[in-house]
């Protein structure tokens, strides 16, 4: 789930990104592609995680035999799945938004203000993880989903100072956050699905 979601999110973003960069004459076909990448990346949370592998994993390594331990332990598992489903779906939300802003030629206001909420829930995802997962998972986990965290968090803050505000001169700095962020949260999920990291849960 994790990997997938990101790599899809991360290619909505790319291929948005060349067109506020001002290479793309025509936004319909970028709409296209985004709001199709988008549309993946929602269905990405019906798979089963690859990193955050639940709580009845962490309660059985971390518990032992003690019931209250163990549900406490199984409740912790589910907020981290919980946390990491709710970014990607404000993600895919917003590419979708995106795309129909695109197609339809909607006011571009809105993409920043959704820009805003998405940067919002990446903030907050990026504590989430860097507070909660370095006990059960190790470094190499809390390393790689806050920074893909943190890169969403920027790019989704110079959407909404872009469009949002709006001012116009930041236009390349938007769309160069958009590229070369995208790029980090692409490579943050290859390295997840690629099983470079490994999940060792820490008792």
């Amino acid at each position: 789930m994790e990997a997938l979601g990101l790599i899809l999110i991360a290619s909505a973003l790319f291929c948005h990104s060349w067109y506020i960069l001002g290479l793309y004459p025509d936004g319909r076909t970028v709409g296209i592609y985004v709001g199709a990448f988008g549309l993946a990346a929602l269905i990405s949370i019906t798979l089963a995680p690859m990193l955050l592998i639940g709580g009845d994993s962490v309660a059985v390594a971390n518990a032992g035999g003690d019931f209250g331990n163990k549900a406490y332990s199984i409740a912790s598992g589910l907020a981290q799945t919980t946390v990491m489903k709710t970014l990607i779906i404000i993600w895919s939300v917003y590419a979708i938004g995106v795309a129909a802003q695109a197609i339809l030629e909607y006011d571009e206001r809105a993409v920043g203000f959704s820009g805003a909420i998405a940067a919002a829930v990446s903030l907050i995802a990026l504590f989430f993880f860097a507070g909660t997962l370095l006990d059960p998972y190790g470094e190499d986990v809390v390393l790689t989903l806050a920074t893909a965290s943190l890169l969403l968090s920027f790019i989704g803050g110079t959407m909404f100072a872009y469009l949002g505000v709006p001012f116009s001169g930041l236009r390349p700095v938007a769309g160069w956050f958009n590229l070369v962020g995208s790029i980090g949260v692409f490579i943050m999920g290859v390295v997840i699905g690629t099983t470079i990291i490994g999940v060792s849960l820490n008792s």
